[in-house]
């Protein structure tokens, strides 16, 4: 394998693969995530391969000549010509070969974020965007991820784990007792699922029961927590390369239109949720919004870009409910957005995250 260590002179490129797709239930916001981010980055200063993981994990990037003339315009579901390699370890050797300056995974879920693909960069001496193989896995797991947040003071709904064997033990009267003990309504989640589309919420037993059912399999575990009513935020954390440390952006609100959450339609489509950059909410909170975002980030260890989503409950307080180290990339999405609020825009955003790395 080559050496790792490229010198990179005044009219040099910086050589970037964009991995975007992948086995996930966001493959699909993937794609257009990663089409963003090619386009995004300037092809006389960035020499650019899109890599296209396909759901079965096949990998796809393009002839050679096509890349050496720049950024190509490309349709990342028309992969005609395109080079197909079977298998991770291939396709991280033929990266190292290139040789790839930076890795930009545009990767969403299991394999993307959960710290499965960082290793294996790390193990062939790549750099890359986000966090590494360790806080990614910790912060992919929303129950270990708690339970931390936890140990450290952070609120965060009340919550438990309900590991293999109990799952499908007694289901009604399983369903019974979460609610007795947390009140209904409840949201079950996939603790490693990476997309809203494994997440329920359930108004009474018998829901819970069906969610149950809807989400196992493919989960073998589930977190049940209790569901806190309030205002939706979320504090995104990059890292500003003039101070060499990270910083929090302004706070979004988010305000579904059609849902009581933050759903896969309310992320997604045209008529989804309303996204408010600066969130209208009170200094003091804005800041402590921040903070929490800022302190989350550091107390994971993560790298280059996170984003932390609380809940501005009745009473005032700001619970955490989830971290996110790999977000949506594409113009609209919440880290973007956030940038734009400090003069970044999304080119500079995306060229930070890969100078970063």
């Amino acid at each position: 394998m080559p050496s790792r260590t490229r010198r990179i002179g005044r009219g040099d490129r910086l050589r970037v693969a964009v991995l975007m797709g992948g086995p996930s239930s966001e493959h699909e916001v993937s794609l257009s995530g990663g089409l963003k981010v090619v386009e995004a980055l300037d092809p006389t200063r960035f020499e650019v391969r899109p890599v296209v993981i396909a759901r079965d994990g096949g990998w796809f990037v393009p002839p050679r000549g096509q890349v050496a003339r720049g950024v190509p315009s490309f349709d990342p579901h028309r992969l005609d010509g395109w080079k197909r390699i079977r298998g991770t370890l291939p396709a991280i050797l033929a990266l190292a070969e290139w040789p790839v300056d930076v890795v930009v995974p545009i990767l969403h879920g299991r394999f993307g974020e959960d710290g499965t693909l960082q290793a294996c960069m790390a193990a062939a001496g790549i750099a890359f965007v986000g966090s590494g193989s360790a806080a990614s896995a910790i912060a992919m797991d929303k129950v270990h991820t708690k339970e931390i947040l936890a140990y450290h003071g952070f609120a965060t709904p009340p919550f438990e784990e309900l590991a293999t064997e109990e799952i499908h033990r007694g289901l009604g009267d399983r369903a019974e007792d979460l609610v007795a003990e947390h009140g209904a309504p409840l949201v079950l989640k996939d603790p490693l699922g990476g997309s809203s589309l494994e997440v329920r919420i359930a108004d009474d037993a018998r829901e819970v029961a069906v969610a149950i059912e809807e989400l196992v399999p493919p989960a073998t575990r589930l977190m049940v927590e209790a569901y806190v009513p309030g205002r939706e935020l979320t504090s995104a954390v990059i890292h500003d390369r003039e101070r060499g440390e990270p910083i929090a952006l302004p706070i979004v609100e988010i305000r579904p239109r059609k849902a009581r959450s933050f759903d896969y339609h309310e992320k997604y489509a045209t008529d989804g949720a309303e996204e408010l950059c600066p969130a209208p909410i009170p200094e003091a909170v804005e800041q402590e919004a921040r903070r929490i975002g800022l302190a989350v980030h550091e107390v994971l260890g993560l790298e280059g870009l996170s984003r932390t989503d609380l809940i501005l409950d009745e009473q005032g307080v700001l619970q955490v409910l989830e971290v996110n180290t790999l977000p949506g990339m594409t113009e609209q999405s919440l880290v973007p957005r956030a940038a734009r609020e400090i003069g970044m825009s999304f080119p500079a955003l995306v060229e930070n995250l890969i100078r970063t790395a």
